[in-house]
């Protein structure tokens, strides 16, 4: 090996990464672990103040990773179907920056309680649909000006453990979680060599997660902690380290990762 130059934890030195939905769990985990391996982040988020405080942690965490234009952030938002063709263009533009971008990383998603079979309407899933399957399709659309099509850059989508081990009532998540897996693996094969893969994360303690549960938080974490095979829910910086393995896994395509604690099992 040559001196100075590290095999494994040099894979995404340099290199650019966009992470939609980054704000905050999941994707705001996934951004410290890149900018730990010394890529050039990108964050989008829909909420400006969420974006601002996010990349002010991240700066505060990692000051020096963050210099010299290694962390960058953007207002955006993918729940309306109307604006999808303008707004994922701008986004690529401006991670791009004039160069490639190399892995695109999407943990947005609808983090309203889904409503049961009976109460469905059009209205109430629609930014579900849009987040979960349009946005991912649209971006899949525009990326190949923004990202060469080689083994060496990945796209990385996200389900969950829902669409395996599906809760009353969240029939609607299922499918989703379902649809994004499939549509994967039909990228994986249209867009070759280019890879694309899912992660597929059990339960994990977000902010957002105590924002849904409200009064029930303690008493859903109870349950989930006995489910779980480790004894414990999961953490961001858990499931991050799928997101991480994705990117730099060359061979890895058509794949869903899962990290979730055993709770399949059970």
């Amino acid at each position: 090996m040559t001196q100075g130059i590290k095999k494994y934890t040099s894979l995404l030195y340099g290199k650019v990464v966009l992470i939609i939905g980054g704000t905050s769990g999941i994707g705001y985990a996934i951004a410290e672990g890149a900018l730990e391996h010394g890529a050039f982040v990108t964050v989008v988020g829909s909420n400006k103040t969420k974006l601002e405080n996010a990349l002010s942690k991240l700066r505060e965490s990692y000051p020096s990773e963050t210099s010299n234009g290694h962390l960058k952030g953007m207002q955006a938002d993918l729940s309306c179907p109307e604006t999808l063709e303008m707004t994922v263009p701008s986004i690529f533009e401006y991670a791009a920056d004039g160069a490639q971008i190399n892995h695109l990383v999407v943990t947005a998603a609808d983090m309203t309680v889904p409503p049961p079979v009976h109460n469905i309407t059009v209205k109430k899933i629609e930014s579900t649909h849009t987040l979960r399957l349009l946005a991912p399709l649209i971006l899949t659309k525009h990326l190949p000006r923004f990202m060469k099509r080689n083994a060496e850059n990945s796209v990385t989508f996200t389900s969950g453990a829902h669409g395996q081990k599906v809760d009353p009532g969240w029939s609607i998540v299922a499918g989703y979680c379902g649809a994004i897996e499939g549509l994967m693996r039909g990228l994986a094969v249209e867009m070759k060599p280019l890879r694309f893969n899912v992660v597929s994360p059990g339960p994990i303690v977000t902010q957002a997660v105590k924002d849904i549960l409200g009064e029930h938080y303690d008493a859903a974490i109870k349950v989930a902690e006995q489910k779980a095979l480790v004894g414990r829910v999961g953490r961001p910086e858990n499931v991050a380290q799928a997101y991480l393995y994705l990117m730099k896994d060359e061979f890895a395509t058509g794949t869903v990762l899962e990290s979730n604690g055993g709770f399949l099992l059970t």
